[in-house]
């Protein structure tokens, strides 16, 4: 669980590290008391939207997917369009602290510190080194701003833990892991004999269990497969069977098995199957055990990002919201 939190509080914290170097939106003059929305006792000045807008990884990504020489207008309409996600963000900000509030889930100032060293160590910086780069960039007040947003990002993935269900089960890993290597995986290589009843009285399907018996037998006795499924009026095509891709009884039955072994007469849907496994084919994918933590990882990382949607959306629609700009 906790390389998980790892996992998580790197994607959080990361639009409170340093400010990248790239192309940023035209600051111009800011506005300091207007009101930019209200989230139920929380004001969100524009002066507040402005700064944050301008130093948000989606502001430096929309600029730089502007063309070169872009005109004021698509600048400005980039702008406007980062803002309006920015006020979201800030929106689900103010919902979260307050329902923080409400339960007494409060983030620490040695908390804080952490997060910030091992954002500095992250840039191979000292904290100091940081603060320093921080208070130069311009694009926080002061450092006490900066930690504050710290403070604010571990909020947002602290609520969650306490407030939101997410889990994943080993069912949910295998099935991934299933998905995965579908292509890759390890496969038994067989040819098998089809035996269904008229009917599923059980005179009918004992009469057709005595007969792949009877096939089983002379399989076993050398007979060759050919003779066997010409004497059934069958045919018996190789096949590559996979994990996943026939019934579980059968598939360990199968992969159980050695090469040249004859495995049944084995109940199959309406009716029972007879095999020869001619070969085992290795997996190109990495092994299940070797694989099943780093996907376990990957959905439990999946499951919180949802639960934090779903609960964002649930405070959302309790709350009265109202937006000035």
């Amino acid at each position: 669980m906790r390389s998980l939190l790892a996992l998580v509080l790197s994607s959080l914290v990361a639009s409170a590290a340093v400010p990248a170097q790239a192309t940023a939106a035209p600051r111009g003059r800011m506005e300091l008391d207007r009101v930019a929305a209200v989230v139920g006792d929380e004001i969100i000045l524009y002066s507040e939207l402005q700064r944050s807008a301008a130093r948000h990884p989606l502001m430096q990504e929309g600029m730089a997917s502007l063309p070169a020489g872009a005109s004021r207008t698509m600048v400005e309409q980039k702008t406007r369009e980062v803002t309006g996600k920015v006020l979201d963000e800030l929106i689900d900000l103010a919902l979260m602290r307050a329902e923080a509030e409400k339960f007494d889930i409060a983030i620490g100032e040695d908390e804080v510190d952490n997060a910030v060293a091992d954002i500095a160590k992250q840039y191979q910086l000292s904290v100091d080194e940081l603060r320093k780069q921080v208070v130069a960039s311009a694009e926080y007040g002061n450092w006490a701003e900066y930690k504050n947003e710290v403070r604010d990002q571990l909020l947002q993935y602290r609520l969650p833990q306490y407030l939101a269900t997410w889990s994943v089960s080993e069912a949910q890993v295998r099935e991934h892991y299933r998905k995965m290597t579908k292509d890759e995986s390890a496969k038994v290589e067989v040819r098998q004999l089809v035996f269904n009843p008229p009917t599923q009285e059980s005179g009918d399907r004992d009469r057709v269990f005595a007969r792949a018996q009877v096939a089983a037998r002379e399989l076993r006795e050398g007979k060759s497969m050919d003779d066997v499924a010409e004497g059934l009026g069958q045919e018996s095509p190789t096949r590559a069977i996979g994990r996943g891709d026939v019934a579980p009884a059968i598939e360990d039955a199968l992969f159980e098995a050695k090469d040249k072994q004859i495995v049944g007469p084995l109940a199959s849907g309406q009716g029972y199957v007879v095999f020869v496994v001619l070969a085992h084919i290795d997996s190109a994918a990495l092994d299940y055990e070797k694989a099943k933590d780093r996907i376990r990882q990957q959905l439990e990382a999946e499951a919180f990002i949802k639960a934090q949607n779903e609960l964002r959306a649930q405070l959302r629609a309790k709350a009265h919201i109202d937006i000035r700009i």
